[in-house]
């Protein structure tokens, strides 16, 4: 399902069908700045009424005709651009059920510069359109009802759970907050995709 440019402000399209014109969405991080967090894979709780739509793009799909089975993880690819030598990406997957409640189903988070291979780092090249893939995540099985929607939320990683990758290109660990003087800047794709464990024909 193609992460796809909808309205200027608000939540973008998951689309079935893949754009024919090649879009981006910009996002600017100040990785200093230590009040904003952009936090987007750790559940507070599971089924919760909101979620923070602070930072980061999100991405509805069109509402389930009839139930169907999510059985699996999904996968998929981050095509994006950049000004740094490498960021952290999260991918969080929720259910959107038909009583307004989000469901939160699964989430990756990867360096970009690990995710081709985990044993070999591969820095970026700023100002390139690079190919992220999603890589592995948990396999979930659960039933979405007739009117449920999923909802894909992109965002760099930048809170205080983790290590903070200031995009250098040295070692994450050796980086101090001092390296991060330039904002960094992503441009998202439209071309990027999710794919989705959905099984149709439940009962």
């Amino acid at each position: 399902m193609p992460l796809k440019a909808g309205a200027r402000n608000g939540p973008q399209r998951l689309s079935a069908v893949r754009p024919a014109k090649s879009e981006f969405l910009k996002q600017v991080v100040d990785l200093k700045d230590r009040k904003q967090f952009h936090n987007n894979y750790y559940p507070g709780t599971i089924v919760t009424d909101e979620i923070d739509t602070s930072s980061g793009y999100i991405f509805v799909s069109e509402p389930f005709e009839e139930a169907v089975l999510y059985n699996g993880a999904f996968g998929g690819e981050i095509i994006a651009r950049i000004n740094k030598r490498d960021f952290d990406v999260g991918v969080t997957m929720y259910e959107l059920r038909p009583d307004g409640k989000y469901f939160h189903l699964s989430y990756v988070i990867n360096r970009a510069s690990y995710a081709k291979d985990p044993t070999e780092r591969a820095l970026l090249t700023p100002g390139q359109i690079e190919r992220i893939p999603l890589g592995m995540n948990k396999i979930v099985s659960k039933r979405l009802d007739r009117g449920s929607r999923l909802v894909v939320y992109l965002n760099v990683n930048k809170n205080p759970f983790s290590q903070l990758n200031y995009g250098t290109g040295k070692d994450v660990s050796d980086e101090t907050i001092a390296d991060a003087k330039e904002k960094l800047t992503v441009e998202w794709s439209n071309q990027s995709y999710v794919t989705v464990p959905i099984l149709r024909g439940v009962p």
